[in-house]
């Protein structure tokens, strides 16, 4: 695995034995950090990559031991494989030590502490949090109730970690023979992307991994039916209730257990997405579609159509 990833050094970004300089450099091109050298030699560090769709492939080479302490205020994911030698890992109470061909991965909203031992090699996979979470509401059919947090450390025998290492050594292949892949290069983003939330462990991989025709409760179909046909008017959660004939909580709990969030999150999803299509088949302006739906408050929706689409509803239409 990554037997190819050394390629990237043709590509080479920078090469400095300045502590400053590092550390402005790799918050330039990964995220902000703090970078600390833990020996009294000098150091030295040779930094390789490439970048395609938002989507930076980065060979990092210490030549001396460091500590690189990332406070979660990026909005980046960094998939980060130990290629020689070994480094300690740490998020929250959690250390863990990785070898090489092992995988970490530090999150965008939560501190994180890397530890290298001298003449370190790690290639790091900086993919943005809003690429990643865009595609897999896509993939789960509705927003997201809880931030994308991968299970860590993942050793070098996880399928996942192979498959990853695979397509990074493709990659790292056919960039060294001067190929023109412009025309490629959104398509290796989708494909990483994809690779990454089927592939590797996280908080929704069950609910991805379930199948999409799972029987439903009574209670449950009855009111997500009478969402379905009602999506233009107003739906209180007591209505649903009395329709579905159960309370409040098992209502609930129905919905978390086989629709994957809660009534409110449900009724707000699929008002999306109806607003969604009747933009895409230019069924009248914005503010039409929009009061048609029943929502008086068009700057919130705006962000949470933003924010589940990745665009404007204006873009849609305009599309």
């Amino acid at each position: 695995m990554l037997a190819d990833i050394e390629l990237l050094e043709r590509f080479a970004l920078f090469h400095s034995q300045d502590v400053a300089e590092m550390q402005v450099q790799l918050s330039r091109y990964l995220c902000p950090h703090r970078l600390r050298v833990l020996a009294d030699a000098p150091p030295q560090l040779q930094v390789g990559g490439l970048e395609f769709a938002g989507v930076r492939l980065l060979h990092l080479h210490y030549d001396a031991p460091v500590e690189v302490s990332l406070e979660g205020a990026g909005a980046q994911y960094l998939f980060r494989t130990t290629l020689q030698g070994q480094c300690e890992v740490s998020q929250g109470h959690a250390r863990a030590a990785i070898g090489a061909g092992g995988l970490s991965i530090s999150s965008p909203f939560s501190s994180s502490r890397i530890v290298t031992g001298g003449a370190c090699r790690t290639a790091v996979l900086s993919m943005p949090r809003e690429i990643l979470e865009l595609h897999l509401q896509r993939l789960l059919g509705r927003s997201l109730d809880l931030p994308l947090t991968f299970e860590v450390p993942l050793g070098a025998e996880h399928p996942g970690v192979h498959a990853l290492g695979l397509a990074l050594d493709y990659l790292c292949r056919l960039h060294a023979v001067g190929l023109r892949l412009e025309p490629m290069r959104q398509g290796f983003a989708e494909h990483l992307v994809q690779l990454l939330l089927t592939q590797l462990p996280h908080n929704y991989s069950i609910v991805l991994q379930q199948p999409h025709e799972t029987p439903l409760p009574g209670h449950v179909r009855k009111a997500r039916d009478h969402i379905e046909a009602h999506l233009d008017q107003p739906l209180a959660l007591s209505t649903l209730c009395a329709i579905s004939g159960v309370s409040v909580r098992t209502l609930q709990n129905g919905f978390r257990q086989f629709l994957g969030q809660t009534p409110i999150n449900y009724i707000r999803d699929r008002r999306l997405l109806a607003v969604q299509r009747a933009l895409q088949r230019g069924e009248g302006s914005v503010t039409d579609v929009l009061l048609r739906f029943g929502i008086n408050s068009p700057g919130h929706f705006t962000r949470q159509y933003r924010q589940r689409f990745g665009c404007r509803p204006s873009d849609t239409l305009k599309r």
